[in-house]
């Protein structure tokens, strides 16, 4: 059981930084393709 918890804990770490960068990646998207298209 507690090898369990143990694994979700670094589960959950992960997965909370794939969500923060999530969050900051997508309103930023549009504007990085933007760039993109702008300079190529």
């Amino acid at each position: 059981m507690s090898h369990h918890e143990d694994f979700k804990d670094s589960t959950s770490k992960r997965h909370l930084f794939i969500a923060l960068t999530a969050l900051f990646a997508m309103p930023l998207l549009p504007m990085i393709m933007g760039w993109y298209t702008f300079f190529a």
